[in-house]
């Protein structure tokens, strides 16, 4: 499924009206979602990820290839830095993963200053290569290691502040101009962007709202205009402003 069409299906349920992807390539500067008539639609909204490249790359060469043979019986699971370097850990992972079972280490184990001083060679080889913890979940496995990859950290943020200051300077962009100006040359009432949070492609005390209850802001965000509306979505909650007023909203 792409981006327009999971949006299609959220945002239909969410006005409760019929929305369809417009962009089908034939013309250039079409904006992605319609809601309404072609002349005279009520809602166009343009698509635009927020996404880390850094992390993406890593993503796409790394854990999105699936798991990496390593020399073990069991199964290991195994975070990793957005920039580790992915063929260099191919080649040694599989050492690494031996030193960690025969010193015993199979539980939950983070890279941190307790490894450090537990085994310094060990937590040298293990930073070098972009690891930041590992675990053994199944001792009777098949010699696999899956690996996964660190997001943002640190305290839950409760605000909704950073995240209007961030959505406001995001669509602000230089790099979003074709978005506002798909948006502007559309004949619709409500102007749109539906924007999705992945692979860390927003700060932590951005990302962070999204975990724990959102209470609602109290403030309107800085959209460039001719934007009349935004949707933020991050790990299956959503927020949306529509019509001055935000809105929370599960997918």
């Amino acid at each position: 499924m792409t981006i327009e069409d999971w949006a299609q299906k959220i945002v239909t349920k969410e006005l409760n009206t019929q929305v369809e992807v417009y962009d089908n390539g034939s013309e250039s500067g079409m904006y992605d979602l319609i809601a309404g008539p072609v002349n005279a639609p009520e809602y166009a909204i343009e698509c635009v990820g927020s996404v880390d490249p850094a992390a993406t790359e890593t993503w796409n060469i790394g854990p999105a290839k699936g798991p990496m043979k390593v020399c073990s019986s069991g199964n290991w699971l195994v975070s990793i830095k957005k920039s580790t370097r992915i063929k260099s850990l191919k080649i040694h992972i599989s050492k690494a993963i031996f030193k960690c079972e025969s010193l015993g280490l199979t539980e939950f184990t983070p890279v941190d200053w307790q490894l450090r001083r537990f085994n310094l060679e060990l937590f040298n080889e293990l930073d070098e290569l972009g690891i930041t913890s590992f675990q053994m979940y199944k001792k009777d496995g098949s010699g696999y290691a899956h690996l996964s990859m660190d997001g943002g950290g640190g305290p839950i943020n409760q605000s909704s502040d950073a995240l209007i200051d961030w959505i406001g300077s995001f669509l602000s962009s230089h790099d979003k101009l074709d978005v506002v100006n798909k948006l502007r040359k559309s004949r619709a009432k409500e102007k749109h962007a539906f924007v999705p949070i992945v692979l860390g492609g927003a700060p932590w005390e951005v990302e962070s709202y999204f975990l724990g209850k959102m209470h609602l802001p109290c403030k309107e965000p800085n959209l460039p205009e001719p934007i009349t509306g935004v949707w933020v979505l991050l790990n299956g909650k959503g927020l949306r402003h529509i019509n001055g007023q935000w809105h929370v909203f599960s997918y």
